[in-house]
């Protein structure tokens, strides 16, 4: 899927009108109707971050580029949510920041166990903060 097909997937995902998206984004309507009309291919660094940021995903998943996370990131990271980020990371839009927000998630001394725990926490943050 191209840079045009993403985003006027993920905004309808979303249920945005371009409107809706430029006003989160403040990048002008006509700007994002030529992105997904496939007239702008290749919008700034900043448009694209602006995009990712309001459509809930990242830049790279919007370029084509797939994520990975580095073994630095990986190696601080619980077990459970190390097989989460690896098998669904992308599917579910977990990004490196989040991984970062998560790993540190204590409740009363403990870490959730399980990788479907971490999948429901996650989900329901980005759920209720967008």
């Amino acid at each position: 899927m191209d840079l045009a097909q993403k985003v006027k997937s993920l905004r309808e995902a979303k249920r945005l009108s371009v409107a809706e998206l430029a006003e989160a984004t403040s990048v002008s309507k006509p700007y994002i109707w030529q992105i997904e009309s496939g007239r702008r291919a290749n919008p700034t660094g900043e448009i694209m971050r602006k995009l990712a940021s309001a459509l809930g995903t990242t830049v790279s998943d919007l370029a084509g580029v797939p994520e990975e996370y580095s073994e630095e990131t990986m190696a601080k990271v619980p077990k459970a949510l190390r097989d989460l980020a690896r098998k669904r990371g992308k599917e579910i839009g977990l990004r490196h920041e989040d991984l970062d927000m998560l790993k540190s998630i204590h409740f009363r001394g403990r870490r959730p166990e399980k990788q479907e725990d971490w999948e429901l926490i996650f989900l329901f943050l980005k759920r209720i903060l967008g």
